[in-house]
């Protein structure tokens, strides 16, 4: 399979059944190869992701937890995420607040 294709859903599943090495193999080749066109300082950081990801799925026991056990991970970063929003936002609202109280006393 190839990454300009788009994704064929049937045929990695039907892959996924048939050879479940051969469709791990390719998965793995899929990754790193998408993981590989990202840029250098990244990419340390994307496979870190991966091996959680992939040890999450390995100790989830059944896909439906696996997938529990990831949407709970996309949660998490989410919320940091938007918790690192809020502190950038409270520090360009009081760094704006300075600067014209700054301007004012000119």
């Amino acid at each position: 399979m190839s990454e300009s294709e788009q994704f064929d859903f049937d045929g990695w599943k039907d892959l996924a059944h048939a050879d479940p090495q051969a469709y791990f193999a390719e998965r793995r080749r899929v990754i790193d190869n998408f993981i590989n066109t990202c840029p250098p300082d990244k990419q340390a950081v994307l496979r870190d992701l991966q091996v959680r990801i992939d040890a999450s799925r390995a100790m989830a026991g059944s896909p439906n937890q696996s997938v529990r056990e990831l949407s709970r991970m996309m949660e998490d970063y989410l919320l940091a995420l938007s918790e690192r929003l809020m502190a950038l936002h409270r520090e360009t609202s009081a760094l704006q607040s300075s600067l014209r109280q700054g301007l004012r006393g000119i």
